[in-house]
């Protein structure tokens, strides 16, 4: 059997009702995931990436959903991932058995907090994520594929844009990026942000990971430093 990596896809319909928040929500705690409502897609990320949960925001009639709880239920021997599907209500008893029937763990329900969901979410993902990554005692590991940071076995969560900032900087130990690398492969060129934006966020950074990770250099840029 195929270990599961702690990583979620979300697959919701055009019409999603609160997945684009929980999405938003776990991208904030460094949940590696994918958003899509393509069945292909979802398809593609789950062979490729094993997640342990496959979310569901679409109507129970939705067909593209039903195809690809189809598709899922037939590769879940292989690896033992969770599915979950968000529901207006449990008053269909025959709709949801069907679901259920074609491969569906469990539901919740879209009237429930959307963080009460991002917190069940969550809870699912810990023990995965805790196991997919082997933590030396001392020492800076950074996952960058689920988004996870370790400082001497203890992991830290950066929101999106810390996180990123700190993966380019530790992408390339001791060298050197002025701020306008950092602009231009952190925030892109759609957004216009100043050198207190950057300034903020290298010091929220430090202020999780510890001092000495990250060196400014004057009047350049910073650069990511390995401890010995």
């Amino acid at each position: 059997m195929k270990a599961l990596n702690g990583c979620v896809l979300l697959f919701a319909s055009k019409t999603a009702q609160i997945a684009p928040q929980i999405r938003e929500a776990l991208e904030e705690n460094g949940i590696g995931l994918e958003y899509t409502s393509n069945v292909q897609k979802a398809m593609d990320y789950v062979m490729d990436e094993h997640p342990c949960l496959v979310f569901f925001d679409a109507e129970t009639d939705d067909v593209r959903a039903l195809e690809l709880c189809k598709k899922l239920k037939k590769i879940k021997e292989e690896w033992a991932f969770q599915t979950c599907f968000l529901i207006d209500d449990n008053k269909n008893f025959e709709e949801q058995w069907t679901w259920f029937n074609n491969g569906v763990d469990e539901f919740a329900y879209r009237d429930t907090n959307p963080m009460l969901i991002v917190q069940r979410v969550k809870n699912i993902l810990r023990p995965y994520r805790k196991q997919s990554l082997n933590v030396p005692k001392k020492g800076f590991v950074i996952d960058r594929e689920r988004y996870m940071v370790f400082v001497n076995a203890k992991e830290i969560t950066l929101p999106r844009k810390e996180f990123e900032l700190l993966m380019l900087l530790s992408s390339r130990p001791e060298k050197v990026f002025t701020r306008e690398d950092i602009f231009r492969l952190v925030w892109g060129t759609r957004l216009v942000v100043g050198d207190r934006t950057i300034d903020v966020h290298i010091r929220k950074i430090r202020e999780k990971i510890g001092e000495g990770y990250i060196v400014t250099v004057k009047g350049v840029g910073y650069k990511f430093v390995e401890k010995q």
